[in-house]
């Protein structure tokens, strides 16, 4: 079987993933969710007891943790409403048999994951403690870098955050702090890839940003 270092993990260090899981309803949802390993068996997400993702993990306690360097699919699982009916496509999942959950289907490669343990991390986050039950992985070319793609997907987390905080008097420092890395990055995204998919979804994002700081 393929182990987690192959596919580039080492012990400490946070990567970015999208976290798929069936709801209560039976319905597929998935998350973008930084993921790091504990050993070659154990995967650890510390995740907002708030999400959804959270309360999925804690009732079924299986998921699939989907590799990707596809940014539509981190900005399409991080803000449901870019979506059609602002759900996420159910042709976008394929069932797992291993730990009947939903894998995106045009992940890269995909962890199937079993819950084997939960702590509390402070008052908000759970840590829950992850078992590959199976590593899926297709062998692909080396892929050339460009440094749109984790700009965009910096700007995509730094936004989940402003959303929350975007109307919030107390945080008008966060916000602040926030807009200027978004903004950071949005200057790196379109130097480096002008009219490309990344450069696209800056331009959304930065329009739904516009959005959520004018509601009152």
């Amino acid at each position: 079987m393929t182990k987690l270092a192959e596919l580039g993990f080492s012990k400490g260090i946070i990567f970015e993933t999208i976290v798929s899981t069936y709801n209560l309803d039976g319905s597929p949802n998935a998350a973008p969710m930084g993921v790091t390993m504990q050993n070659q068996e154990i995967l650890a997400i510390d995740i907002y007891d708030s999400s959804q993702t959270s309360r999925n993990l804690k009732t079924n306690r299986s998921a699939v943790i989907n590799l990707t360097i596809a940014i539509e699919l981190f900005y399409k699982t991080a803000f449901k409403e870019t979506n059609p009916e602002g759900k996420l496509p159910l042709d976008l999942f394929q069932r797992t048999a291993r730990v009947n959950t939903p894998k995106l289907l045009l992940a890269d490669a995909t962890i199937d994951v079993s819950v084997v343990n939960m702590d509390p991390v402070g008052e908000e986050k759970t840590r829950f403690f992850c078992k590959v039950e199976g590593i899926n992985a297709d062998v692909k070319y080396p892929q050339v870098y460009c440094r749109a793609m984790p700009a965009t997907l910096e700007a995509i987390v730094h936004a989940t955050r402003l959303k929350v905080y975007a109307n919030d008097e107390k945080k008008k420092e966060q916000v602040y702090h926030l807009l200027q890395k978004i903004n950071n990055c949005s200057d790196v995204v379109n130097r480096t890839a002008p009219n490309s998919t990344y450069s696209a979804v800056i331009a959304d994002l930065m329009k739904r940003i516009d959005s959520w700081r004018k509601k009152s």
